[in-house]
């Protein structure tokens, strides 16, 4: 882990006071692709099963729980990956002297004040293992994560490269410079050690992600066997 105090990094803001971020082009491609694979490529079994068998028809349809399982979880799985889809879509940041602003749908909105920010934590590399995260290379003049925490280390915004690019990251810290903001640069560290810092800087997703991927992994196996058990094919 190599640590290094804040140092300037020159943004040309131009004459506009604020500015807004959003998903580019590749994070709207991927978001919709991931979409369409989890609700129609890994559910294939359930739904060539339900239009094949014209499962609409049958008498125990919507009312016999067991054999309607299939398709009320497919329809939960529908509904997040559609509810996830549109909170990164629809995600923009906002960022200017006074402190920032993050919205988008199905999500709670996050607002907070430069002066109600203890510190920011700007790290260029997170050693996570071998995840897939880490397959999404990231450009040289980016951090993997920036974190913005407040007073009692509690995580208020994590911007990421990958979501809101580069310039969304230099501009919080160009902001948070202004505002006298304390910056902390970390050129490498684990997840333990960053964990070991701020408890609070990452998510459980961040923690995590093989686990996470375990997990889904599992629910599809799971939903397919289940599927092929009671409607069969």
């Amino acid at each position: 882990m190599i640590s290094s105090p804040d140092a300037i990094h020159p943004v040309d803001d131009g004459d506009l006071p604020t500015r807004t971020f959003g998903p580019p082009a590749g994070v709207v491609i991927g978001t919709l692709v991931a979409g369409f694979v989890f609700v129609v490529v890994l559910e294939f079994l359930v739904l060539i099963s339900f239009v094949g068998q014209r499962l609409w028809n049958h008498p125990d349809m919507l009312r016999d729980v067991v054999f309607t399982a299939p398709l009320l979880i497919w329809v939960l799985v529908a509904t997040l990956a559609a509810i996830v889809c549109l909170r990164t879509l629809t995600a923009w940041l906002q960022i200017d002297a006074e402190g920032f602003e993050l919205r988008s749908l199905a999500r709670r909105t996050r607002r907070a004040r430069w002066d109600e920010v203890g510190r920011v934590i700007a790290v260029r590399d997170i050693d996570r293992g071998a995840t897939p995260a880490e397959m999404l290379d990231a450009t040289e003049t980016a951090y993997d994560g920036v974190y913005v925490m407040d007073s009692s280390g509690r995580r208020v915004l994590a911007v990421s490269s990958r979501f809101f690019g580069p310039r969304a990251q230099e501009m919080t810290l160009h902001r948070a410079r202004e505002a006298g903001v304390r910056i902390d640069h970390i050129d490498a560290i684990t997840t333990a050690d960053l964990l070991a810092q701020a408890p609070q800087a990452l998510s459980v997703v961040d923690r995590h992600p093989n686990l996470l991927l375990l997990a889904l992994a599992a629910f599809y196996v799971f939903h397919n066997v289940l599927t092929f058990a009671v409607w069969g094919l």
